[in-house]
């Protein structure tokens, strides 16, 4: 990946998890886990036609039986000059059909919230960093 093009996507996950009792760990493990499976298998391939990354992921519990995960994800977007509605949009698609072929059902028991929190360029990061 060129490190020009590479846009950086913070989402929030709202799941009601199908075991609570993993713990922090072992749950962002297994996030983890179903990403890499459904990233084998193509899907999110509407948001890059190139490797996708999954950065860091953090777990938090806002309210009894949702779990919140924040998880970063970085792509050389396909359509760089979409809205960031269109993008939270898009990603919102692809993480129901990646649902729909059930993939994240070992972590969680239903559909579940995607939000799209922020999205920038990584050159940018870097840019405002230099200065």
């Amino acid at each position: 990946m060129d490190h020009d093009d590479i846009t950086r996507y913070t989402l929030e996950l709202d799941i009601c998890e199908r075991d609570g009792t993993l713990g922090n760990r072992r749950s962002v493990d297994l996030l983890r886990s179903e990403f890499a499976l459904a990233l084998n298998a193509s899907y999110f391939i509407a948001l890059s036609g190139d490797h996708i990354d999954v950065g860091p992921v953090s777990r938090s519990i806002p309210q009894a039986g949702v779990a919140r995960y924040v998880v970063v994800l970085e792509l050389v977007e396909r359509a760089p000059t979409m809205t960031d509605e269109q993008a939270d949009e898009l990603l919102r698609r692809e993480f129901q059909r990646a649902l729909n072929a059930s993939y994240f059902l070992r972590i969680c028991r239903e559909d579940f919230g995607v939000r799209l929190v922020a999205r920038e360029r990584v050159s940018a990061q870097a840019e405002l960093r230099a200065a």
